[in-house]
């Protein structure tokens, strides 16, 4: 059988204008497809669309048009998402005392699929039940069908024969893809069409169709085999159209498409038209999966949250495309800047505060908050209305944005947007079944009905389908390739329905009831799969991961698995060695005029990995933002760091602070804490007991900095937050050192550290921390030479000074001396200049230390990627240059 080719039945009742009904939406369509092929092979150009359907969609449709002949009461027809609803207010009803309600409404969308199978096999639960699960669903179908009679409402889905009467009046359709009638329609065709045959005959294997068993080493390999068959098939013949079939239940259908469509176009040049003329996924994702959908679905969230607004969602917000709040830079700026804030969650209040302040500066910041606010409005937290009212208000909203104007989309998203406007009709159809809900579980609601519904944008005739259904394909291919028939796979393994009686799905024979009836499923999709193609290939995967497969038992007299011929090997150009390093362009002499950004930090980063400096500071990969439940330790640190400025200013020595009592210390703690506050915005922002705790925190920390202060040999604090610069080959690094104290006649310089604890080892002719050796050289420039360097590290319990010094006597005991600081001065300025040459000529060595690597954010982009990076023996981990 070739594509276009249909069985005679088929044919036969198309053309005597019959309805054709097949398991699913995708065989209908499918069929549709090989009926257009037929009719252009024949020659014409214009024809009647065959009416094909589904039996549910069949059945709606049927009794739509009774209704209008008034063959039928006049009931309200529920939908499937209006029909799950109802059962998900059953059951929440059925829920015993102690369960919670939001488990067992779980199980709404099986009970609503075991019920109906019930139904088409003419299954009473009500009669069979023993279990507890049997007599839940047995109760709920029970319950459902009285709420359906009292309020005028009908599902098909759960409707007898003799409700479905009004076929008498209907001709007689034909049944296609399925192994044999159900009992429901056998009924039917017997009270209803007497006489007609429903179900379409089985279809016959033509003569020498050939089979091929091919086994592959995994699945990746299995995919590109298919891949290489299918471009060698579509090669010889252009309007060929093949059939994929994936036994494989992982990974998902949507991951096998894209290995698939990777080994497809290796090669070539193909774009998103190319994939779409090639390749088509039956299923389809969750509406909630898709980028649009879930655009507007937290766009909602976030301008109706009584809660905290996490900032991802924020980010999501200023991310998205289908949203314009003002230019592609400017909106990237603001986000930026609330990454930068590192706040993970913002209350609604002061995130449009937040906005305010920003939009001074960025007119996306204001358009935001416009929009936020007159949204806000428009969803009112504690009115209850039907879902139709939400349904127009959640339009409305988002229409204020603009969310999603169609002149931006293509053709896919335009489809998404129709989707979406349907689930807006679906959810605003719930008010059949459900009473007035409030904002948030109206929200709750449409994003669980998201989540039910799928979608697959439509695609034109591919030259291959990509599916994992096992069942009949109906229309004909050229060829078949089913992937993954390992012995665990298929036959599939027994799944009898937990909700009905196990004798009672043996009488009905259920495929997924037993061993049997597995196999002969298996059977009867062979069967299928030989008489729908001319060409018909089986495979499997030797292994997935540490599971070894064996093959399915396919009964083929003489045929044997063979392995897939190997892929051949694709030379990649252009890529450096591992081990090789590389270089930039150096800085351009105009760029050293100006101060070079990044401070102390940047020749850190150039220490630690040449490479990732080059990476970060010459083009841009700078580390992802990270948004913090708590305080951010960026803001954490910058309020140490003015807490201490504003104290010192105010105490001005250590005999200053010896002559403070506990009362007049905590005193001008507290001023400095509230100056500090008030010189941080982010600060403001914080939720009032967050920055309680934060006070509490810091108060403490530094009532043990100040103990250890006054363990100090006498000092004066000469200067805070000191800017400072340091001239290296041509280049500057403006910098900022936290203060500087005078002990006698010596200038000491001391850095703060909130931050992990750094490695001391300028006393070794090294630069750790390097920030020390810059800033002491930096000021060497200047003229104002120091006799010590160390970091004061702020940690909550046990904070201490570490550094060096040319006298012991300068700082507390534990500190490295110097015996020639002279000379280490010198050295420090050396090295720094040849880190800064390197740095400008446009060195991007690799480092050497795995523990950098190891907490590096470039492993993508490295040259390394993919070796292993742990630690030596005894290697240091400690990341060279990292400070806080």
């Amino acid at each position: 059988m070739a594509a276009g080719d249909l069985d005679a039945a088929l044919v036969a009742a198309i053309d005597a204008g019959r309805d054709v009904i097949v398991p699913d939406r995708h065989r209908a369509a499918a069929l549709r497809l090989a009926w257009a092929r037929r009719q252009l092979k024949q020659g014409r150009q214009v024809w009647s669309t065959p009416a094909i359907h589904t039996w549910d969609a069949w059945l709606a449709q049927r009794w739509r048009e009774a209704a209008l002949r008034g063959e039928v009461a006049p009931l309200q027809l529920l939908s499937a998402g209006q029909e799950r609803a109802l059962w998900e207010a059953v059951l929440a009803r059925l829920a015993p005392p102690g369960e919670d309600e939001a488990t067992l409404t779980l199980h709404a969308g099986a009970l609503m699929q075991s019920a109906a199978r019930a139904v088409q096999s003419r299954i009473a639960p009500e009669r069979t039940a023993h279990s507890r699960e049997e007599s839940l669903l047995a109760t709920a179908l029970a319950e459902v069908r009285r709420e359906c009679a009292a309020r005028g409402l009908l599902t098909l889905r759960l409707a007898s024969a003799d409700t479905l009467q009004f076929l008498r009046h209907v001709p007689a359709p034909m049944i296609a893809g399925e192994p044999a009638l159900t009992a429901l329609q056998s009924a039917l065709a017997r009270e209803c069409w007497p006489g007609a045959t429903l179900l379409a005959p089985q279809p016959e294997a033509p003569s020498g169709v050939h089979t091929r068993l091919l086994r592959a080493g995994d699945l990746e390999q299995e995919l590109a085999a298919c891949a290489r068959w299918c471009r060698a098939h579509i090669e010889r013949n252009a309007g060929a159209r093949l059939l994929v079939i994936s036994a494989c239940i992982e990974p998902s259908l949507a991951i096998q498409s894209e290995l698939l469509w990777r080994s497809l176009a290796a090669g070539t040049d193909a774009d998103d038209l190319a994939r779409a003329r090639w390749l088509a996924v039956e299923g389809g994702e969750p509406l909630l999966h898709q980028a649009l959908v879930t655009a507007a679905i937290e766009a909602l969230e976030l301008i109706a949250s009584d809660e905290e607004i996490p900032t991802g969602s924020l980010l999501n917000l200023l991310r998205s495309p289908y949203f314009t709040w003002g230019t592609a830079a400017g909106t990237a700026s603001l986000g930026q800047w609330f990454g930068e804030l590192g706040l993970g969650r913002w209350h609604a209040t002061t995130l449009r505060e937040a906005l305010r302040e920003a939009g001074r500066r960025e007119p996306a910041a204001a358009r935001l908050e416009q929009w936020m606010a007159g949204s806000a409005t428009q969803l009112p937290a504690r009115e209850k209305v039907g879902a139709t009212v939400w349904a127009e208000r959640f339009a409305a909203a988002l229409e204020g944005a603009p969310f999603a104007p169609p002149a931006s989309l293509d053709s896919r998203d335009s489809q998404r947007l129709t989707r979406w406007h349907e689930l807006l009709d679906e959810f605003a159809g719930l008010d059949a079944v459900l009473p007035p809900m409030g904002r948030g579980a109206a929200l709750a609601r449409l994003r669980r009905l998201a989540s039910q519904a799928r979608h697959q944008p439509a695609s034109g005739d591919a030259a291959v389908t990509l599916t994992d259904a096992l069942g009949d394909p109906v229309a004909g291919y050229d060829a078949i390739w089913v992937l993954g028939l390992t012995e665990t796979r298929w036959p599939a393994p027994p799944r009898p329905d937990s909700w009905i009686a196990l004798t009672e799905q043996w009488r009905a024979g259920w495929p997924e009831a037993g061993v049997s009836q597995r196999r002969a499923q298996a059977h009867w999709a062979l069967a299928c799969w030989k008489a729908r193609a001319g060409e018909l290939m089986l495979s499997y995967p030797e292994r997935e991961g540490d599971v070894v497969h064996r093959p399915a038992r396919v009964a083929e007299a003489g045929v044997e698995w063979s392995a897939v011929s190997p892929e051949p090997p694709t030379e990649v150009t252009g890529l450096a060695p591992p081990a090789q390093d590389a270089q930039l362009g150096p800085i351009l002499p105009a760029e050293r005029q100006a101060p070079l950004r990044g401070g102390a930090g940047r020749l850190a980063t150039q220490q630690a990995c040449a490479f990732r400096a080059q990476a970060q500071c010459r083009l841009g990969a700078e580390p992802p933002a990270r948004a913090w439940a708590g305080v951010p330790p960026a803001t954490r640190g910058r309020m140490l760091h003015l807490v201490l400025q504003h104290f010192w200013n105010a105490v001005k020595d250590q005999s200053g602070l010896l002559a403070l009592d506990p009362a007049a210390e905590s005193e001008v703690l507290q001023r400095s804490w509230e100056a500090a506050v008030r010189a941080t915005p982010v600060a403001r922002w914080l939720a009032p007991q967050v920055l309680q705790r934060e006070r509490q925190r810091t108060l403490a920390l530094l009532a043990n900095v100040l103990q250890l202060e006054r363990d100090r040999p006498p000092f004066t604090v000469e200067a805070c937050e000191l800017p400072v610069t340091w001239n290296g080959d041509d280049a500057r690094l403006t910098l900022r050192i936290d203060r500087i104290d005078r002990v006698g006649d010596t200038a000491v310089l001391l850095d703060y550290k909130s931050g992990a604890p750094a490695r001391i080892a300028l006393h070794e002719g090294e630069l750790q921390p390097l920030q020390l050796a810059l800033y002491a050289a930096a000021l060497a420039q200047q003229g104002r030479t120091v006799g010590a360097a160390a970091l004061l590290n702020l940690k909550p319990h046990e904070p201490d000074i570490a550094g060096v010094s040319q006298d012991p006597a300068l700082l507390p005991a534990g500190t490295r001396e110097i015996e020639d600081w002279g000379q280490a001065l010198q050295q420090w300025e050396q090295q720094l200049l040849e880190l800064m040459r390197a740095h400008l000529s446009g060195d991007a060595t690799l480092t050497r230390d795995p523990a950098v690597c190891a907490r590096c954010h470039l492993p993508s982009l490295c040259r390394r990627a993919g070796a292993e990076v742990a630690p030596e023996e005894g290697a240091d981990e400690t990341v060279a240059g990292e400070t806080t």
